[in-house]
């Protein structure tokens, strides 16, 4: 075997956007790990994928002590097909799952940088999913609660912060708007994959207990509804006021 070791061994995987990423850990370092891009296939790419990481890894099933998930936000679909692929793995198998933010994990990429995280994510319609965060002493700290907002109200949603970078894939999309409003914050880039990330931050929750034994406890975070209950929600508001 790859990993001849007693380390607690992770699998995490990240659906939440096109880019999608697979990795297995031990406790100090990466196993084995797989990134692609989803391209709306993911349903027909995310079992082989998985396959691929354990064969890589020369792990089984049963060999993966704890799972790490991304639970959004993001892509819809992406999250709901990677959360029931996982359940579907775990079926009849009480293993600890962490279900990871994704703000948390592109964070994560930035664990060194002392000034205040604002991680952005594409949300389409002139939206973004954002979020604020600090690393102190290791340990990831909220500032600003996850939200859902109109690229142009974040300057008044970041009034009176100072000292702040901006990360995410949202900052591709809006880097022109960034650079004319934000003159004294920094743009950092990373890469999108996150499963890396995961892993780490499925760790150090797994010594802390803070893990799900029940797949049914497990959901995805989202902070605006999916389109298609938002129009199926309409249509019955629509129907609930025609004339009888």
């Amino acid at each position: 075997m790859i990993c001849e070791t007693n380390d607690t061994i992770i699998l995490s995987l990240d659906t939440s956007s096109k880019n999608c990423s697979i990795s297995i850990a031990g406790e100090n370092k990466i196993i084995s790990e797989y990134n692609f891009i989803s391209d709306n296939k993911l349903s027909s790419l995310l079992i082989p994928a998985l396959e691929f990481v354990m064969k890589t890894a020369k792990l089984e099933l049963r060999d993966i002590d704890v799972f790490g998930v991304g639970i959004g936000p993001g892509l819809f679909t992406g999250i709901r097909v990677g959360l029931s692929t996982l359940k579907g793995l775990i079926f009849g198998k009480k293993v600890p799952v962490i279900p990871v933010i994704t703000f948390k994990a592109i964070a994560y990429k930035f664990y060194k940088v002392k000034s205040l995280l604002i991680p952005l994510i594409q949300a389409k319609r002139d939206e973004v999913y954002m979020a604020g965060y600090t690393f102190a002493n290791g340990s990831l700290k909220e500032i600003i609660a996850p939200d859902l907002i109109h690229i142009k109200q974040l300057k008044t949603k970041l009034l009176n912060l100072n000292d702040f970078c901006f990360i995410g894939d949202g900052v591709d999309i809006y880097n022109n708007f960034l650079k004319d409003n934000f003159q004294n914050s920094k743009i950092l880039n990373r890469s999108s994959f996150l499963a890396t990330e995961m892993c780490r931050i499925a760790f150090q929750e797994y010594q802390n207990q803070n893990f799900i034994l029940d797949p049914k406890k497990i959901k995805p975070f989202y902070l605006r509804k999916p389109d298609a209950e938002t129009s199926f929600e309409c249509s019955q508001d629509k129907n609930s006021r025609s004339p009888q």
